[in-house]
């Protein structure tokens, strides 16, 4: 009986001695969850209190001050050159300008060169005049060579061709948008009346 008294005797301690263990431990682990909301409550707060700084400062008109590098630096930025657009807008001008090239399909001389002053003056880019293969052709022809049909037939006005005259036939190995064949009707067209009395279009 001795021994089993004595048994219970040490059980119970050790069991106050783990309870005890466990409540330093929980009082520990409190005390750090207490620092770590103190510490989120503290960071929150200064947050605030600089967002509302700021938002004050914005909207009452508080200047800034800035050294000479500094504006001189933002100067570069804010300002662009006039000169600059103006390229800008020149090389985008270029680059949707037709490329045209004229051939002489009846062999008149000098005819394909007219036709060239007169093309480039209404806006036209003509990298090539010269003789057709042959010197025949009926008709002035409008020949698309491009992806954009709607370009040859605003060549097409241009010359004084019907709509229906104008042939399909992309080629992108040339590298073209129109390819004109002056005809023996070149007389009849609007655009020869206008050349010839000195008007371009």
């Amino acid at each position: 009986m001795a021994r089993t008294g004595y048994r219970r005797k040490g059980t119970s301690g050790y069991r106050s001695a783990t309870q005890a263990s466990q409540q330093v431990w929980l009082k520990r682990r409190r005390g750090f969850q207490q620092v770590i909301f103190n510490l989120s409550i503290l960071t929150l707060s200064a947050l605030v209190i600089g967002f509302v700084i700021s938002a004050i400062t914005t909207r009452s008109g508080v200047q800034m001050t800035l050294t000479s590098d500094e504006l001189v630096e933002r100067s570069r930025y804010l300002s662009a050159p006039a000169t600059d657009f103006r390229d800008e807008t020149a090389d985008l001008q270029q680059a949707n300008r037709l490329v045209v090239e004229v051939l002489n399909g009846i062999g008149v001389s000098g005819l394909a060169s007219r036709y060239t002053d007169f093309l480039r003056d209404a806006g036209y880019d003509v990298v090539r005049f010269t003789n057709a293969q042959r010197n025949d052709y009926p008709r002035t022809l409008v020949i698309n060579r491009g992806s954009n049909y709607d370009r040859a037939l605003e060549v097409a006005r241009t010359l004084g061709i019907e709509a229906r005259e104008v042939e399909n036939m992309p080629d992108p190995s040339l590298q073209l948008d129109v390819t004109i064949v002056l005809g023996q009707d070149y007389r009849t067209l609007t655009s020869y009346r206008a050349l010839s009395s000195g008007r371009r279009k």
